[in-house]
């Protein structure tokens, strides 16, 4: 099969960025795989693997993140056409876009963030592709947006990340193609988890409202008044930060909580942590609960939409915490740093059932849609 990914911008080092490359180099093993990024060309070249013996173990590898995107295969050509939203570019850019897939013959065309779904009007009907809208946050909070809709309405598949935002689009958009619940991958299982030896919680992501990284420094300002000798780690960027600063302030915790620019080399704080946690008011798939599992930290998370309750058995591997209750959420860090012995086996478990995120698992069932698609 011929393959093409469409995504915003190929040099990103976000969420979207990653997985996009983990999946097209795990086809790219058996199908021709393209990719279109809606950015401007690059100077320099989007990082490619070299060696042999790189590229045969690429998918059991973690990709490196370089300031210029993920990595890509050799094979997999990268081709980009300028996107931008103001109506003449848009037009122009719909063209370009309905002329590239017309050229490129492909059977399978994947946008990877359905935002970009408007790209494709001047395409989607004349093209006998089938087209793949890859929900990267989920409809509980985009329903009413008008590129959720026109997805729903045009496009032959719809992959989301849990079960719960597969009902959501059932409930809220009615999709005329297939709902295909296929959760992001694990790049890989860590050979070397954390030790669980350092009395430090961590908590990874943008500096932004939907984060509440105000409602774990108030839990933490609970736990700490009880374990003291434990610090908070969040490394993180954007608009929040000097109201989180200020706040640390307030509470007195500026030497117990620091705030950190974000790192591409993530691992090494995996492997310092021993607890981890999410305080997020609503998700996509969180995919840093999936990662601390894999170094078999235990999780503290709240119950929000979506993801959490897909990810952590709460009570056997972490623990997940009703939305905004910030006592229960400092309750449950408490516990675990009180008691080694609960946030080890917590932790041993955590790192096995999280195996179920496993690449080769998650690419048999992209290989599945690809082929239901295709028998059409």
């Amino acid at each position: 099969m011929k393959l093409l990914f469409i995504i915003r911008d190929v040099r990103g080092w976000a969420g979207t960025e990653r997985v996009t490359s983990l999946i097209a180099n795990a086809l790219a093993e058996s199908h021709t795989v393209e990719v279109l990024s809606l950015s401007q060309k690059p100077t320099t070249q989007v990082n490619k693997e070299h060696t042999q013996e790189r590229t045969q173990t690429l998918t059991k590898k973690l990709i490196a993140q370089l300031p210029q995107g993920y990595s890509y295969q050799p094979s997999i050509e990268i081709s980009y056409i300028p996107a931008r939203n103001d109506m003449l570019n848009l037009c122009i850019t719909t063209i370009k876009i309905a002329h590239h897939l017309a050229k490129g013959n492909y059977d399978v065309v994947v946008l990877s963030g359905v935002g970009e779904i408007k790209f494709l009007l001047g395409a989607i009907h004349f093209c006998r592709s089938k087209f793949v809208a890859w929900e990267h946050f989920n409809a509980a909070h985009t329903h009413k947006r008008v590129n959720r809709k026109v997805a729903a309405r045009l496009c032959d598949a719809i992959v989301v990340l849990t079960k719960a935002d597969a009902d959501d689009w059932q409930r809220y958009l009615h999709p005329h193609g297939r709902i295909a619940h296929i959760p992001n991958p694990l790049a890989e299982m860590p050979a070397l988890p954390s030790t669980l030896s350092e009395k430090r919680v961590l908590a990874l992501g943008r500096l932004e409202e939907q984060k509440r990284f105000d409602l774990l420094i108030e839990a933490f300002s609970l736990m700490h008044k009880e374990c003291p000798d434990w610090h908070l780690r969040i490394r993180g960027s954007g608009s929040k930060e000097p109201v989180l600063r200020q706040r640390l302030q307030e509470l007195e915790l500026t030497s117990a909580v620091e705030i950190l620019p974000p790192v591409t080399d993530v691992a090494s704080e995996y492997r310092e942590a021993s607890i981890y946690a999410l305080s997020s008011k609503f998700e996509g798939f969180p995919m840093t609960l999936v990662e601390a599992m894999s170094f078999g930290i235990p999780c503290v998370s709240f119950n929000c939409p979506n993801g959490p309750d897909e990810i952590i058995a709460d009570g056997d591997d972490g623990f997940i915490v009703p939305y905004d209750d910030v006592l229960g959420f400092a309750t449950a860090m408490i516990q675990l740093a009180e008691d080694p012995t609960l946030r080890h086996q917590m932790g041993q478990r955590a790192r096995q059932h999280i195996q179920r995120f496993d690449l080769a698992h998650i690419q048999v069932l992209w290989e599945d849609l690809i082929d239901q698609l295709c028998q059409k």
